[in-house]
């Protein structure tokens, strides 16, 4: 494992998961990918405004810092987050991420309000005064996010509140900082580091174009109400689509989808990060080439089409990590949601997180005939196969996968 820590008091559930008696959840992730952070440790007030706006989005950031975990730098952020599915409470998630050039490792705690929740807060607003509670995010002061940055949240009010999940995560934190062991393999790979943004080569005209579903080494693009297909000649646009790290299009007021830059002629793209700090874009550039449809469908195999559909479930968990969901619709779908489409969400069922697909309209033949909605346990498995229910759904539309396009909404819509 990449890092490793004292879990005294936890129970180990598998390799990657520990339980608290108090019902927090630990968790260990690798990414054999390029980290999705918007700037490299070394620039600490671009990364914490970044993220700043990023976990505006769906809750607050309560802090982010650098810190050394067995003397290798890791990025410490602890977030809030409204609960999903419920009138009242918040998550507290504390993770330390360990970027490097092509892959990080993420250890992260979750701990939820129970029973009575917002006593930490309504004692403290009392005393601190209603004027003074809510103030202006530190990292981000032009932020308005889903929930406000407030004094209650200082740590120096965590020992009275000492089973208060954000004191929980906090001191979990603390324990880790001085616990933690980094795998000396994984701490001597190369760091990570933002590229510069390329520049756009003399004669080149680029139009701003929304992807399809990737299906194998192809992607259709849609660039007004023209779409085309390409080949793609490296991972890097694979590995940014569908995670909620390139720039976006709003569709509507809650609907969004990844965008990207193209030269319709010579293929040359800018992959667009999806902020930006003092108007500076950062992006990355990469190459397609064009191909006709009937190309296209020749090279794609049924195995490519399965793994596209698996991709879309798992794509749905990594949603839910930022509070959204995702549909599955036809591409030129514009505007609000309309018929016909599959919703993939994770939610919260008694404290348990489920994947879910609604398809609308149900299915009326084959193993989902009638069915308006699949529902699991979240698993790695199951995200994957319930991105398979939702091919099943979409044979019904008689509509090719690179026709196909994934557009996001928050949950608290």
């Amino acid at each position: 494992m990449p890092i490793s820590f004292d879990a005294t008091g936890f129970r180990q559930l598998d390799q990657f998961l520990w339980q608290h008696p108090s019902g927090d959840q630990a968790v260990l992730t690798y990414y054999n990918r390029v980290p999705d952070l918007p700037a490299g440790l070394g620039d600490l007030p671009k990364l914490r405004h970044d993220l700043a706006l990023v976990h505006g989005e769906t809750g607050c950031l309560v802090e982010a810092h650098v810190v050394q975990l067995d003397g290798v730098p890791a990025l410490l952020r602890i977030i809030k987050m409204p609960l999903p599915d419920q009138p009242n409470g918040q998550a507290f998630v504390c993770s330390f991420t360990i970027p490097k050039a092509n892959c990080s490792a993420v250890l992260q705690l979750a701990a939820l309000e129970r029973g009575m929740t917002g006593a930490r807060e309504a004692v403290l607003a009392a005393e601190i005064g209603f004027q003074d509670w809510v103030m202006q995010h530190p990292y981000a002061p032009e932020l308005q996010g889903v929930l406000p940055f407030h004094a209650g949240d200082h740590p120096q009010h965590d020992a009275r509140f000492p089973d208060h999940p954000l004191s929980r995560v906090r001191a979990w934190a603390h324990h880790v900082v001085r616990t933690a062991r980094v795998d000396p393999q994984f701490a001597a790979l190369p760091p990570f580091q933002v590229q510069a943004p390329p520049p756009v080569e003399p004669g080149q005209t680029l139009v701003t174009a929304m992807p399809s579903l990737p299906v194998g080494d192809f992607i259709g693009l849609l660039a007004g109400e023209r779409l085309t297909y390409w080949r793609t000649t490296d991972p890097k646009l694979k590995e940014m689509l569908g995670r909620g790290v390139m720039g976006r299009s709003p569709l509507a007021d809650t609907r969004f989808r990844d965008i990207l830059m193209i030269d319709l002629e010579t293929g040359a793209a800018m992959v667009p990060d999806r902020f930006t700090t003092d108007g500076n874009m950062t992006a990355h550039s990469t190459r397609l080439e064009q191909v006709t449809m009937q190309e296209a469908n020749a090279a794609v195999t049924d195995d490519d089409v399965m793994e596209a559909y698996k991709w879309a479930g798992r794509m749905a968990g990594v949603a839910a990590e930022r509070g959204e969901f995702l549909a599955l619709e036809p591409i030129e779908h514009e505007g609000e949601q309309q018929d016909p489409h599959v919703l993939l969400a994770v939610r919260l069922h008694e404290g348990q997180p489920h994947v879910v697909a609604q398809f609308s309209p149900p299915p009326s033949d084959g193993p989902l005939a009638g069915s308006p909605s699949r529902s699991a346990p979240a698993s790695p498995e199951t995200l994957e196969g319930i991105g398979v229910l939702a091919g099943l759904a979409v044979n019904e539309w008689r509509t090719h996968p690179l026709h196909l396009a994934v557009t996001y909404r928050r949950q608290a819509d």
